[in-house]
């Protein structure tokens, strides 16, 4: 406790007179290699640090703590502000390694932990990748020091949330909206319901948080997304073209639109609103897939081809528009054909059970019974719970009389 006293009162000298700081002169000698004194020296680096001049403050700190014999309080501000530095310049494992020295000497920073965890936390992205375990490592022991900031709750909470603590994560973020919500902290919380299957509570959530920001183009998205999955489409309608007025050139809100349209059999709107998806990204490959699926549903077979064919054009891979084209050929009884666009999914993806199930459902068309049940059992081997490939292989074994 003490110590940590100490530090504030020192940290409390330097904010408010950092240059007149001087500690007695037998603690702050000059070396063959400068005249400065080590007292001099530090208010440089301090001046430098206040200046953000992060590398020239580094270069400073660092000859202080070199070439420098210190007391124990000037040994501990150029430990602090050099691990702070580095933190400042992005040099992780350099900010790490002054805070190890820090606390070898009986020294701690709540401020400190909290940069370093911010590190790992890779918020600007400037490394290729966040390291939330070892921003929780930091963050924790900031909140342990007694941190206990809105915005480094929302960091702390955030790296349990990524950690897969959600109990903890939602205990935090509860604690925040109390004393200084923002929209980002009411998303968390919905998205933390959502994954508790508490919807009823994650759009409450998710209408505070526009409440709040009403231009944050991720909650609209996400609550027409949660009404879609209630099979509330009227409600998600709403949302999408809510969205839409804050900003008429988001593609998903079309996207959404034309779902929750197709889903209340509105297929004249729905094409309306994915036309209007695809006219603002053309290489929208599900936007194409959707408009397939409205023209297969009017029996405007070439046209859903047409379409199929264009998802297919900007994603190579899409299963499913394989298995729209092969239903198509299936409807028109181009049995072949369908067998050949089934093939093509099955080659995409072999380990998905539906591609296996229709494949084998067209060789049953086209009575090739044995290489029906191949593919039906195969179909069954992947996912044995996917109850129209068993049914269908007991019809096939019926007609190919195996018990």
């Amino acid at each position: 406790m003490f110590k940590k006293m100490t530090i504030l009162f020192i940290l409390s000298l330097l904010i408010f007179n950092p240059v007149s700081y001087v500690l007695a002169d037998n603690n702050s000698i000059s070396t063959s290699q400068t005249e400065l004194t080590a007292s001099d020296l530090f208010s440089e680096a301090l001046a430098e640090y206040n200046k953000q001049n992060f590398t020239a403050a580094s270069v400073k700190f660092d000859q202080l703590l070199a070439d420098y014999q210190l007391d124990e309080g000037l040994e501990f501000s150029a430990l602090y502000y050099a691990s702070m530095t580095a933190a400042k310049n992005l040099k992780t494992q350099k900010a790490i390694s002054r805070l190890e020295m820090l606390e070898e000497r009986g020294y701690q920073s709540a401020d400190l932990n909290w940069r370093i965890g911010e590190l790992f936390l890779n918020k600007n992205n400037q490394f290729d990748s966040a390291d939330f375990a070892s921003a929780l490592k930091y963050l924790k022991k900031a909140a342990e020091l007694g941190k206990d900031t809105p915005a480094f709750k929302r960091d702390l909470a955030g790296s349990y949330l990524e950690t897969g603590k959600t109990d903890t994560a939602k205990q935090i973020y509860q604690e925040i909206i109390k004393a200084d919500s923002t929209a980002a902290d009411y998303v968390y919380l919905a998205k933390i319901m959502e994954k508790e299957n508490k919807n009823k509570k994650a759009v409450e959530y998710y209408e505070k948080a526009i409440e709040l920001d009403s231009e944050q183009q991720s909650v609209y998205l996400n609550l027409g997304n949660l009404y879609q999955r209630l099979d509330n489409y009227a409600a998600a309608i709403s949302i999408y073209k809510k969205g839409i007025e804050n900003k008429n050139n988001f593609t998903p809100y079309y996207i959404g639109l034309g779902e929750s349209y197709f889903a209340l059999e509105e297929y004249a709107a729905a094409q309306k609103a994915l036309e209007k998806a695809i006219e603002i990204n053309h290489n929208s490959y599900y936007g194409y897939f959707l408009l397939g699926n409205i023209a297969k549903q009017a029996k405007n077979y070439n046209q859903a081809l047409n379409y199929y064919d264009k998802s297919l054009q900007y994603n190579p891979d899409y299963v499913e528009a394989y298995l729209a084209e092969g239903q198509v050929q299936l409807e028109k009884e181009a049995y072949y054909q369908a067998i050949s666009k089934f093939s093509l999914a099955v080659d995409k993806n072999p380990e998905y059970a539906e591609s296996r199930y229709y494949l084998g459902l067209a060789y049953y068309r086209a009575e090739m019974m044995e290489a029906s049940r191949s593919e039906l059992r195969k179909a069954l081997h992947i996912d044995d719970t996917y109850q129209p490939a068993r049914k269908l292989l007991d019809k096939v074994e019926n007609i190919l009389n195996i018990k």
